[in-house]
């Protein structure tokens, strides 16, 4: 790789992206969390060391010695990762044991008016209905896809020594993220704006849950879905902001283009 091309492989996407294109979108130092670990090189070191993309490990430079500074502490980073193996267990096991609740309720043959009962953890025993059980199943499945996301960013960048302090809220945040856009994309889905997914049987709690996942792993393509759909129904012929302004003003200022 040419010097101009490591250094234009490392100002794309920000680490929200499931693509995999290990880039970085702030010059923060902190690639896409989707990216691939080879050894200790990320696309940012690439730009960093002329494009030669390597690490070798040894003593750095004082322009090095400084951003090194920014790495999360052993402390922090020691807590965020039990932070992501709790994510994980809580996850697992409130799925394992609301899915029995989701079958008996959303699945074709099931009395509309049926309710399961639900106790996660031994916390509570719920009454859940077929629309309960299914927003539940939705929010735990994106949580989950959200925890592989995070888990595989954490994973590589604590191996390739970049994980820095500022990207920290990015971890913590990222379960939240992903249930949002989640819950927006099923009410979607249940409300017919996309084609074919109306109708009687369209409650599938294999489909909607597989969604949510994938909702939570890729939160980046999902919200370009939405924007994509917000354009479609909300589009407009004029510009808005311009067709606002005041016209007798603008032309006292000279603006050419005032009417």
């Amino acid at each position: 790789m040419t010097t101009a091309e490591g250094a234009g492989a490392g100002m794309e996407e920000g680490p929200d992206d499931g693509s995999g294109s290990g880039v970085d979108d702030g010059g923060s130092g902190q690639p896409e969390a989707g990216g691939v670990d080879d050894g200790g090189a990320g696309p940012d070191e690439s730009a960093d060391n002329g494009g030669s993309g390597a690490d070798d490990g040894s003593a750095e430079s004082g322009a090095a010695g400084a951003r090194d500074k920014r790495r999360l502490s052993t402390v922090s980073t020691t807590l965020l990762g039990l932070f992501l193996l709790a994510d994980v267990v809580f996850v697992c096991g409130a799925l394992v044991t609301l899915w029995p609740a989701v079958l008996a309720t959303v699945e074709p043959g099931a009395d509309p008016t049926a309710t399961a009962r639900w106790s996660p953890f031994g916390l509570g025993d719920w009454a859940l209905t077929a629309d309960t059980a299914m927003l539940l199943a939705v929010v735990v499945c994106s949580a989950l896809g959200s925890f592989v996301h995070a888990a595989t960013s954490f994973a590589t960048y604590v191996g390739n020594r970049r994980l820095y302090a500022s990207w920290l809220w990015w971890y913590l945040l990222r379960a939240g993220i992903g249930v949002a856009l989640a819950l927006l994309v099923y009410l979607l889905l249940r409300g017919g704006l996309f084609a074919g997914s109306s109708g009687a049987g369209a409650t599938n709690p294999y489909g909607f849950s597989g969604i949510a996942g994938l909702c939570g792993l890729f939160s980046k393509q999902a919200t370009d879905k939405l924007r994509e759909i917000c354009d479609t129904l909300l589009s407009t012929t004029g510009d808005g902001d311009r067709d606002r302004r005041d016209g007798l003003a603008a032309a006292r200022n000279g603006d050419p283009g005032a009417s």
